[in-house]
């Protein structure tokens, strides 16, 4: 399977898409990605559009990223994997339509390019304090004062499509392989309102504890969530669904590195931090009566 990032050549473009803001607003970096589908639950080669969108108020885009920023937009059903072609501007969104001609649950990923950003130092730590990324902002201020922020992000975003027929308790928890990852329990496209559902976060692979995760629907003003939580030791998390509608949940990790990551090209400005960020969407319906 070929996962990101054991990244080498292939993403020497990296440089051309680099984001270089010494003066740049924390608000820029906390933007939030997701990948939205039109319907998460459809019938047999049903056409379904999906998007990637970029935005501080969910689900509503405020700027397209550009076609050649994906680094790869996949999806997953019964342990196959076909890639997404075909998606280009829309508007502001970066959106597709696609068929599933097989029933059972699909996971769609997307991975985005890694790229870089510096913030001045008082920028930085504001955004690791809205993180809550306490563990970074000790060591950022450890360091000198004035140090700035440079760093590389990169961003996944998933989402689920269930086909009538399949056996729905399968596939939904397939891993697509994202340094950071958010991986439903249960079947996300069967969570109704009133559940308590549990999700499991991984970083390369792994389970990785004391990290928080932030759930979300539509309706809510930027940045405001309506549950935190902190994974335990098994990397896992538990919310209660409150009401129906377009949902999320979205993670953030970030470390210090030493050495340039290996898909930073040679010319790359020289960045001491390396962070994930991880969403995933999904509807919330009704209980039948």
């Amino acid at each position: 399977m070929n996962r990101l990032f054991s990244l080498s050549a292939e993403y020497g473009s990296v440089l051309s898409l680099l984001i270089v803001g010494l003066s740049v607003p924390t608000r820029v970096i906390a933007h939030d990605s997701w990948l939205v589908a039109g319907k998460n639950v459809a019938a047999m080669n049903e056409p379904v559009r999906l998007a990637f969108i970029t935005a501080e108020v969910f689900p509503i885009s405020e700027q397209a990223a550009k076609p050649d920023r994906v680094a790869e937009w996949v999806v997953f059903q019964g342990g196959q994997q076909r890639k997404v072609e075909g998606y280009a501007v829309e508007k502001e969104e970066l959106a597709t339509n696609v068929k599933f001609d097989q029933p059972g649950v699909h996971v769609v990923g997307v991975a985005m390019q890694p790229s870089f950003i510096e913030l001045p130092a008082k920028d930085f730590a504001e955004y690791l304090e809205d993180e809550k990324a306490t563990a970074a902002l000790a060591a950022h201020r450890r360091g000198p004062g004035d140090q700035p922020g440079r760093e590389f992000y990169t961003k996944f975003a998933k989402t689920f499509v269930e086909v009538a027929g399949g056996a729905p308790q399968k596939g939904f928890n397939q891993r697509v392989g994202h340094r950071l990852e958010i991986i439903p329990l249960s079947n996300p496209c069967g969570w109704k309102v009133g559940d308590n559902v549990k999700v499991r976060v991984l970083r390369d692979g792994q389970p990785v504890s004391g990290l928080r995760i932030s759930s979300g629907h539509e309706g809510l003003d930027k940045h405001t969530y309506v549950e935190h939580a902190t994974t335990d030791i098994d990397g896992a998390a538990r919310f209660k669904l409150s009401r129906p509608g377009l949902w999320f949940f979205r993670t953030h990790t970030i470390q210090t590195i030493r050495e340039q990551p290996a898909y930073a090209p040679p010319d790359a400005p020289k960045a001491d931090w390396e962070s994930f960020w991880a969403s995933i969407t999904f509807r919330v319906v009704e209980k039948n009566p």
